[in-house]
């Protein structure tokens, strides 16, 4: 795994998240308590972008059809209701996946796994 500069961390107060690219993948990056933490960005449902949704304390969002998510752990919070699932065919959200963030300075470097 390689950890990658995606960001400064001047760029991310307390209470905000912004999206990134490293790797060929999307990432949420949200500071919350003072700690970064980084998910998937594109919601596992229809692929809505979670950096424009609204973060509520440590939970993400989704802009789509709220489909909500831990930042700190990527697990699903809350899933799509009826008529969203309705929408696929019943496919629900699922847990996104998490990676490990470091702050180096003022450096955001995310651990991006390596493809096969």
């Amino acid at each position: 795994m390689a950890m990658v500069t995606v960001a400064k961390s001047s760029e991310i107060s307390n209470g905000k998240m912004i999206g990134v690219e490293a790797e060929g993948r999307k990432i949420l990056i949200a500071r919350v308590g003072g700690t970064l933490y980084a998910i998937d960005a594109v919601c596992s449902h229809m692929g809505g972008e979670l950096p424009k949704g609204r973060l509520e304390s440590d939970v993400v969002v989704c802009p789509r059809h709220g489909a909500q998510y831990n930042v700190k752990t990527g697990k699903l919070v809350k899933d799509v209701g009826f008529a969203a699932k309705a929408l696929t065919v019943g496919k629900g959200a699922h847990d996104q996946q998490a990676f490990q963030v470091v702050e180096e300075g003022d450096d955001v470097k995310v651990e991006i796994p390596q493809k096969d």
